[in-house]
């Protein structure tokens, strides 16, 4: 009888406290520290809390900011660099390199359309010249071959050419081909100044020399505009050499240092691998245990 007494007075005075207990975890969920919390909230971690009479007891793992790996080095500023030298460079904090590729690229570009521009100005006034001073009649009617006759065909002087060709006659060339400047535009300008076969169509052209002498002035200023063309759109092309240049540099240059930071980064990436806890448990209302914990592998 005594016992069942004793019983009754201890549950009534556990639910007397009951209401007072549940407060003060309600307290708790409104104090603990979030940052602290290995659990979704402070709330989650109240409930989780194992109570014994007067003294609760709490414990958490916590992962400090200290313990992230810093995030490792992309490639993106190589394929940067392939696109324009310098922006890898630039976009990795190598300003001074990265401004002195991009600009060594834009004077090669630069440099580029100047001289294409003036070779083709120069090729277009070279071709007016050759269209206004050289004629495939006069061509056919002074050629050596031909002349005093007049009104052959082209046929004709073929014919004569290949008869001809390979006689080593040493006071002019052997017989080329005629080519059209409809059949093919380039070797048709090409072979009026490089080949004394077509000299004869030359106005300036004396078929009255005797023996026939491949001397022409206008030839001569022909082939000096032709050249002055084909050497400016050389140097064009020497630009884009440049250019393909430094974006080789500026592609190996940057591979390199995206390298040797990506192995900085696993080097301190190792400092990070042992994992940190911090435990901490509460003892009553008033008290508590707060503990660093590093484990080594």
């Amino acid at each position: 009888m005594r016992s069942m007494l004793m019983y009754l007075a201890l549950v009534l005075i556990l639910g007397g406290r009951g209401e007072d207990v549940r407060a003060e975890v309600r307290a708790a969920e409104d104090t603990f520290p979030a940052g602290l919390a290995a659990y979704a909230s402070p709330r989650a971690a109240a409930r989780a809390t194992e109570f014994s009479g007067d003294n609760h007891r709490y414990s958490f793992h916590a992962e400090p900011e200290l313990s992230e790996a810093p995030a490792p080095q992309s490639y993106w500023p190589v394929l940067y660099s392939a696109l324009v030298p310098g922006v890898g460079e630039l976009t990795m904090g190598y300003e001074k390199r990265g401004i002195a590729l991009i600009a060594v690229d834009l004077l090669a570009w630069t440099g580029y359309f100047v001289k294409h521009e003036e070779g083709l100005d120069e090729r277009d006034e070279y071709e007016a010249f050759a269209d206004q001073y050289w004629t495939e009649r006069k061509f056919i009617d002074d050629h050596y071959l031909v002349y005093p006759q007049t009104g052959q065909t082209l046929e004709y002087l073929e014919e004569q050419g290949q008869a001809v060709s390979g006689s080593g006659g040493d006071w002019w060339t052997g017989y080329i081909p005629y080519v059209s400047k409809e059949e093919d535009k380039q070797h048709y300008y090409e072979n009026l100044g490089k080949y004394d076969w077509f000299v004869s169509g030359w106005s300036d052209y004396d078929p009255l020399v005797d023996p026939p002498v491949a001397e022409s002035a206008l030839r001569e200023q022909y082939r000096a505009m032709r050249a002055e063309s084909n050497d400016d759109l050389d140097q064009a092309n020497s630009f884009i050499w440049v250019s393909l240049a430094a974006r080789v540099f500026s592609i190996a240059e940057t591979a390199i240092i995206v390298h040797n930071r990506r192995e900085e980064g696993a080097q301190s990436s190792a400092a990070f691998d042992s994992p940190v806890a911090l435990r901490a448990r509460p003892r009553g209302f008033d008290g508590g245990e707060l503990a660093l914990e590093i484990r080594f592998k």
